[in-house]
């Protein structure tokens, strides 16, 4: 199974440049999954920061954005099916109903309905209770958003491995940056991968974050092996590049 997992693009302060180099990437690569949600969208709006007024946008904006996105990605890999892990930047809209009750089981705001993963053809599973969609396992490898955030590239995947005893390997978003690492266990070696991030990579609350944009592509096999490649873009003036498998990709950034 060939699985391709773009993360973190936070609509609608995604990266619109990075976005069409994965695409072009993950077109060639013809995933049987693709993986969706995981920070896609930031609700901004249901933030519990202060909100700078210049940056805000409607909630409706937002979803309306991440919808566009959604069918570049169909396009992209046609033949995926699309899965929904929730990221902690989407758990913002359970949060907030949580704290309105008056308005929290109304059906149109169920985040399944409310962002119309039906029309996009989107698969979530057992949408029913609090942690739904959180994660997502195809044979040993599990997929989810992560909760963890250390101090260097791949200390945060070593984090997730050791939250599931070593016993599955992990591809995981959140921390916006790329990360692998390896253990040996008893049953053979297991390894996690943080997947990157597809947003801006100058947000206004922190100064020259430490992420790197990029994609996950990872293939699973009966044997139980996972084969992961992760894809790291780079930049030189105006324009944005990756390499993967021998070939060159390049997207031109909009000035």
């Amino acid at each position: 199974m060939k699985i391709a997992f773009p993360t973190d693009e936070h609509f609608p302060f995604q990266d619109d440049c990075a976005r069409e180099l994965a695409m072009k990437i993950v077109s060639d690569f013809n995933p049987d999954v693709r993986i969706t949600g995981s920070d896609g969208v930031d609700f901004y709006a249901l933030s519990k920061f202060d909100k700078n007024p210049k940056r805000k946008k409607t909630i409706e904006e937002e979803v309306l954005e991440w919808r566009r996105g959604q069918r570049e990605w169909q396009d992209a890999a046609p033949n995926a099916i699309a899965v929904f892990i929730l990221g902690n930047h989407e758990w913002r809209l359970q949060r907030y109903l949580w704290q309105h009750l008056e308005i929290a089981e109304l059906s149109i705001l169920q985040i399944h309905n409310f962002m119309g993963f039906d029309g996009l053809g989107i698969v979530y599973e057992s949408y029913d209770h609090e942690l739904a969609n959180t994660e997502v396992q195809f044979d040993n490898l599990l997929i989810k958003h992560g909760s963890l955030v250390r101090a260097h590239s791949g200390y945060s995947a070593r984090g997730e491995l050791e939250k599931e005893f070593y016993q599955v390997n992990t591809l995981t978003g959140h921390t916006h940056r790329g990360g692998v690492t390896f253990a040996n266990t008893r049953n053979g070696i297991v390894q996690g991968v943080e997947g990157f991030c597809l947003c801006n990579l100058q947000p206004p609350y922190v100064a020259n974050p430490n992420w790197q944009q990029g994609i996950v592509l990872a293939e699973t096999y009966e044997s139980g092996d996972v084969c992961f490649e992760p894809v790291l873009f780079r930049r030189r003036i105006g324009e944005i590049y990756a390499r993967w498998r021998g070939k060159e990709y390049t997207t031109r950034e909009i000035s």
